[in-house]
């Protein structure tokens, strides 16, 4: 295995680009920090670190510090419980029901009037299934988006009041409750649409975590580091930053009003400190560089890690397939149409799996057909392209501002780099 922490850097002269645009955007002072690493066929093809760990005290960032990764966590807890899958302790299509009872007899918001909060509801044809939680179809919703009918509600039952929404619900992860309450909180509220039917970015991956502990008889990060963890030397992976970890922890930055660089302040910072009592499966984790890079080569080696088997190479073939109703793709399944041709664009030929979103036809990318991956609310991304076998991980810390998600940097413009680097070139529309 590669031990970042032994390289210095890794940065060929073929990366020259990808080096001079994550400068760039420590320079400008639009984050304050990044690491990136490029594996492609058995090497690190490129290893890099610029900015600070803590700006203000000027220390710079390490290979081995701990980021908030937040969405990044969802990958690694739909593996982990398609370890049970693997194991025969539930089917995808099960409905949820048959092991968290409260999510019987849900209903689906028809109308809500804005000007009276009144809400009209009826009763839900369809039943949630645990393949829904994954695929993010199963018509619960996050809460994001305060215009939204649905996400008014979702405000209203969490306390999430702020207009930074994107802000509030991360910040809710050191706040709310057990898995177990907060579940039967969840599922007093209506759903979005008829589960199935849509694609709207939900709680559904916590929901698989309390499955989780249900189906184990374990808590969550324990099933995590028992099953998953300790056998990839994961030892830096958790819901929080221990006592002897937290001179590791990066800060995290933001814009203020004016557009300058600020420390992100409060719950964001110190609430990694200490344990939560909420274990969020969907995006709870802290990690580094190398333990994502880990888990990343497993998954690249379908589900096996130097000699040791995490899951069945079929399960992990199935996780990393699209799941989305035949004939449809990321774009049809959205609850709102995107009018942004940009948006557009970089949505278009893209399905999505277990956990993880899936290239299913030629789009903007020049990866692979099948490659998939995700990213975290800090500006976090990872992807892995089976057919070029490149893995590559961007770590930063940035926070979105205003309630929305344009962030310092974005998969197209690190894939394009990545993959000009490597001298690859597939056909990209």
């Amino acid at each position: 295995m590669f031990d970042l922490m032994k390289t210095e850097k890794i940065s060929p002269k073929s990366f020259a680009e990808l080096t001079k645009e994550f400068q760039k955007l420590v320079n400008d002072n639009e984050t304050g920090s990044i690491l990136c690493v490029v594996y492609q066929k058995g090497k690190l093809a490129y290893c890099n670190k610029f900015g600070w760990k803590d700006k203000k005290k000027n220390i710079p960032i390490e290979f081995d510090d701990i980021f908030r990764i937040y969405s990044m966590t969802k990958p690694i807890v739909c593996l982990a419980a398609l370890i049970l899958y693997d194991e025969g302790k539930f089917d995808l299509d099960d409905p949820l029901e048959k092991y968290l009872p409260e999510y019987k007899s849900l209903k689906v918001l028809k109308s809500y009037n804005e000007e009276t909060g009144e809400v009209e509801l009826e009763e839900a044809k369809e039943r949630i299934t645990i393949k829904h939680l994954f695929t993010h179809t199963s018509g619960l919703s996050y809460g994001f988006y305060p215009g939204v009918p649905i996400d008014k509600l979702y405000g209203e039952k969490f306390e999430i009041t702020s207009e930074n929404r994107i802000k509030a619900v991360l910040e809710s992860f050191q706040q709310l409750d057990d898995l177990e309450k907060f579940s039967r909180s969840l599922a007093t509220l209506p759903l979005a649409f008829e589960p199935g039917s849509h694609f709207w970015y939900a709680w559904g991956i916590d929901i698989l975590g309390l499955l989780i502990e249900k189906l184990s008889g374990r808590k969550l990060d324990l099933f995590l580091k028992e099953s998953v963890f300790d056998k990839l030397g994961m030892k830096d992976t958790d819901f929080y930053v221990p006592d002897e970890k937290q001179n590791r922890f990066v800060k995290a930055y933001t814009k203020d009003n004016e557009g300058n660089l600020i420390e992100v302040e409060g719950i964001l910072d110190e609430g990694f400190y200490l344990k939560p009592k909420f274990l969020s499966g969907g995006g709870g984790l802290v990690s580094t560089l190398e333990d994502y890079l880990r888990f990343s080569l497993m998954m690249l080696n379908k589900g096996k890690y130097n000699d040791v088997r995490i899951i069945s190479k079929d399960v992990i073939n199935l996780m990393i397939s699209n799941h989305l109703p035949k004939g449809k793709d990321y774009l049809d399944m959205q609850l709102y149409e995107f009018e942004d041709p940009e948006i557009i664009k970089r949505n278009k030929g893209f399905g999505f799996g277990l956990g993880v979103i899936v290239k299913i036809a030629e789009n903007m990318l020049k990866s692979g057909i099948g490659d998939y991956g995700w990213g975290g609310a800090f500006d976090t991304i990872f992807r892995i392209d089976p057919i070029n076998e490149v893995i590559f991980i961007v770590l930063t810390q940035y926070c979105p501002v205003d309630n929305n998600w344009i962030a310092p940097i974005e998969t197209p413009t690190v894939s394009d780099l990545v993959y000009d680097a490597l001298g690859i070139y597939t056909n990209k529309e």
